[in-house]
């Protein structure tokens, strides 16, 4: 177990590693759509325009025996993990302070080099949250006497928000050694 401290907030990083035995991968498609319809009068009329939007899910099911013959399974989400029987991988995820779970982040297979991590949950972990920059941006409003700080709070505050995060990121993707995981 690591210690990682991420977004102004600190996590426990677990992992378990081991032989893959069995994979399975299937994706979900969401469809939504709204909008169209429209109607003529005397004549004249309109149409409004439709809109659909599709949004696919990809769930990983891993089944790993870990050194000492236990067997773990993982149900993952947005990964898409390359693996087949035989690999080792090493699943980490993040528990924040006292909780009792934490998202899933990383996927390291050791046999073929590649790590896989969920976007989402690497935001959700080393972003600070939302609410920090509301606050800076409701701070330049109050402040926006001066018009300056107005675009600062508008503009610049999102974007540093943004860049801090990725920051983040960036540093503890580099700073996990994977070698130290394979058993």
């Amino acid at each position: 177990m690591k210690t990682i401290t991420a977004g102004g907030k600190t996590y426990q990083l677990y992992h378990t590693t081991g032989k893959v035995e069995e994979t399975g991968k299937n994706m979900e498609t969401k469809v939504s759509g709204g909008g169209g319809g429209g109607g003529t009068y005397s004549g004249y009329g309109g149409t409004a325009p439709v809109t659909i939007q599709s949004t696919t899910t990809i769930h990983d099911q891993i089944f790993l025996t870990d050194n000492l013959g236990n067997e773990h399974s993982f149900q993952l989400q947005d990964f898409n993990v390359a693996c087949r029987s035989g690999n080792l991988l090493t699943v980490f995820w993040a528990i924040k302070g006292t909780d009792k779970t934490g998202p899933y982040i990383v996927v390291y297979n050791h046999t073929t080099g590649n790590a896989f991590y969920n976007k989402a949950s690497m935001n959700k972990v080393f972003r600070r949250p939302v609410l920090y920059m509301l606050a800076a941006i409701l701070g330049c409003i109050i402040l926006g006497s001066y018009i300056s700080f107005l675009y600062v709070g508008i503009i610049a505050v999102p974007i540093l928000w943004v860049l801090d995060g990725n920051n983040s990121i960036k540093k503890f993707k580099e700073s996990l050694n994977y070698n130290e995981f394979s058993v």
